[in-house]
C-alpha cells in the first residue's frame, strides 16, 4: 500500500509499547498470562522484545469459554461485535471493536481499495455476509471512495443481481468466487479482488482470472486478528502489511523469533491499534518469509511472502 499514509518506525514503537501496557493493565487474561510466564510491558521497550510474551493461546487459555474475558473495556464502551469467519460454517471468533477501533480499520479498508484499483466511478459487485466485520468495513470504505456499490450477503444474490447489473469489479470471499465462476466468464470482468485466509490467493482463482484477462488483487485477512491484514499489488508477489494496524514477526523450527528482513517462519501477528480487544502474538499456522524496504519517503515497507 505505497500510496497510504504511513508510520515512522518510531510512531509504530510508540503503537507497540501502548498497546502492550494497554492490553496488560485492562485485561485480566492478558494479566494473567502475562503474570505466568513471569513478564510485564516494561519489558517491552522494542519491537525485538515482543518474543519475551506468550503466544495468543496461551493468553486464550484464561477466556477459552468466556469471550469477552478478552475485553480491555465494559461492553457499553463498544460499538460492534462480530462473529468472524475463515471458511464458512468452520469455527468462528468474536472480536469487539470500539468507535476508534472500527475508524481506523474502515481508513485501512479504503487505503487498500485505492491500492487495488477502486474509485468514485468504479462499479463494485460485493459479495459477502455484512455481519462480518471485516466485510461492513469494506462496505464503508467504498460509501467513502464514492464507488457505486452491489452489496450482496451470498453468491446466489450476486449471481441474480449480475443479471441486471454488470459491475467492472468484484469484491469476492474465496470460498464464494466458484459459485460466481460461470457468470464471471461471461462478463468483460475488469477487476476481482479476492479476500482469503492466505497471503496467496488459491490456484484456482489465479487460473479463473487468468483466463479472463482480469486484474486481479488479493487482500489477506485472518479471523484470529479481527481486520484486513493487507493486500496486494496487481503483480501479486505478496502481500503488504498495514504496518498502521499490525506487526509481524516469524518463529524458525527451533521457536527463535525474528522481524528482519528476509526471515523465514511461521507467520505471527500482533495489533498495534485494536482498543476493544488487543491481539498479541497470534500464530496463523502460516510459512512466510517476510520482506522489509523503504519507499521514496523513507518509510519502511513490510511485505508477506507465503512458501
Amino acid at each position: 500500500m505505497s500510496g497510504a499514509p504511513q508510520l515512522t518506525q518510531e510512531q509504530r514503537r510508540a503503537l507497540l509499547l501502548r498497546e502492550v501496557k494497554w492490553a496488560e493493565e485492562k485485561s485480566a487474561a492478558y494479566r494473567a498470562a502475562f503474570a505466568r510466564a513471569g513478564v510485564t510491558h516494561a519489558d517491552v521497550q522494542d519491537f525485538a522484545d515482543m518474543s519475551r510474551l506468550p503466544f495468543l493461546d496461551a493468553v486464550a487459555e484464561e477466556g477459552a469459554n468466556a469471550p469477552f474475558f478478552m475485553l480491555t473495556l465494559p461492553l457499553s464502551g463498544l460499538m460492534r461485535v462480530s462473529v468472524l469467519w475463515d471458511t464458512a460454517g468452520v469455527g468462528g471468533q468474536v472480536h469487539c471493536y470500539t468507535q476508534g477501533d472500527v475508524a481506523r480499520q474502515v481508513q485501512a479498508a479504503t487505503d487498500m481499495l485505492r491500492t487495488c484499483g477502486v474509485h468514485r466511478a468504479s462499479t463494485v459487485l460485493l459479495v459477502g455476509n455484512a455481519a462480518d466485520s471485516r466485510t461492513l468495513d469494506l462496505q464503508y470504505a467504498l460509501d467513502g471512495l464514492g464507488a457505486t456499490v452491489l452489496p450482496c450477503a451470498s453468491a446466489t444474490d450476486a449471481v441474480r443481481l449480475m443479471d441486471a447489473v454488470v459491475p467492472d469489479t468484484v469484491i469476492a470471499w474465496e470460498q464464494d468466487i466458484p459459485l460466481l465462476e460461470e457468470t464471471l466468464d461471461r462478463m468483460a470482468l475488469y477487476r476481482l479482488i479476492s479476500i482469503g485466509a492466505h497471503p496467496c490467493p488459491q490456484e484456482r482463482t489465479q487460473r479463473m482470472v487468468a483466463r479472463m484477462g482480469a486484474r486481479h488483487t488479493h487482500i489477506f485477512t485472518r479471523a484470529s486478528m479481527g481486520v484486513l491484514i493487507g493486500c496486494s499489488d496487481d503483480d501479486g508477489t505478496g502481500i503488504h502489511l498495514d504496518g498502521r494496524l499490525l506487526f509481524a514477526e516469524v518463529i524458525d523450527a527451533a521457536g527463535q523469533s525474528s522481524a528482519a528482513d528476509g526471515a523465514c517462519g511461521e507467520l505471527v501477528l500482533s495489533s498495534l491499534t485494536a482498543e476493544a480487544e488487543p491481539v498479541l502474538r497470534c500464530r496463523t499456522g502460516l510459512h512466510v518469509r517476510l520482506l522489509r524496504e523503504q519507499d521514496r519517503r523513507g518509510y519502511e515497507q513490510v511485505q508477506i511472502v507465503e512458501e
